[in-house]
């Protein structure tokens, strides 16, 4: 049975695709089947992946699952062997007023999963930069939380917010929801600030678990914006590397912890 993990952070512009994306890579090059669910209106994870094919999945998206307008099995979109992708569409910002006046609509993308979860090792799921009903649904079938953080004092700070959204889900809709760790995104030694923030963070939220950080490199975004993974792109780089230790971090915590 797949372990679900979201890609969350209320904040903007933390990395969230790249990460997901690249684990979801890294994860698949060890052998585990993955899932990427793209849940954000944005699409951007769903275009990395397959580009204007984009345009083909209006009917078969994540956000028709939701309204129970297609099947996941016609949905999934195979990228490689051990990677595939249920896509977002240019139509997914529209399902969302439908969703939210659905009946139990905070577990839409949950009931959504079940039947393919027996077919996967993981599944990865790249969520918007909002606390609205898709996060509240990714949330909710979530297994764990993996949040991407640059190390900003206002990314540092914003990190209350996303305890505060998991205790709440906690409360309400899934109990056993749980934070995998902070990835410290876009990192680099250049200036003192990034380092000064890593041990405010620490200091911070002492029981939180930091993971891989991940560096500040120009070839993640130019692997992105190809549609490619960084192990495709640049396979002996140090963000390739990073990666690498990251999907192994995260299969001991899951499998081994």
């Amino acid at each position: 049975m797949a372990i679900i993990i979201s890609i969350a952070n209320q904040k903007g512009g933390v990395g969230k695709t790249t990460i997901a994306l690249n684990l979801g890579h890294a994860l698949a090059r060890i052998g585990k089947k993955v899932l990427l669910v793209d849940i954000d209106p944005q699409f951007n994870l769903t275009f990395a992946l397959i580009g204007m094919d984009v345009l083909k999945y209006e009917e078969n998206n994540v956000g028709t699952l939701m309204t129970r307008e297609s099947d996941v099995r016609e949905t999934i979109v195979e990228v490689n062997e051990n990677l595939h992708l249920l896509p977002s569409h240019l139509n997914l910002s529209a399902k969302e007023i439908e969703i939210i006046n659905a009946y139990n609509r905070e577990r839409r993308l949950e009931r959504a999963l079940r039947p393919v979860l027996p077919d996967y090792d993981y599944v990865i799921i790249d969520n918007p930069p909002s606390m609205g009903i898709f996060l509240v649904n990714s949330l909710t079938a979530s297994d764990y939380v993996l949040i991407p953080l640059e190390l900003s004092y206002f990314g540092v700070i914003g990190m209350q917010l996303m305890f505060n959204l998991m205790k709440m889900i906690r409360e309400e809709t899934n109990e056993s929801l749980t934070l995998l760790g902070i990835v410290p995104n876009k990192f680099t030694r250049q200036t003192k600030v990034p380092q000064m923030r890593l041990r405010e963070l620490r200091e911070t939220y002492p029981d939180a678990p930091l993971l891989t950080t991940i560096p500040k490199a120009i070839s993640l975004e130019k692997a992105q914006a190809e549609g490619l993974s960084i192990f495709d792109y640049e396979p002996d780089g140090r963000a390739a590397r990073a990666f690498e230790k990251l999907a192994k971090e995260v299969v001991e915590i899951v499998e081994e912890g």
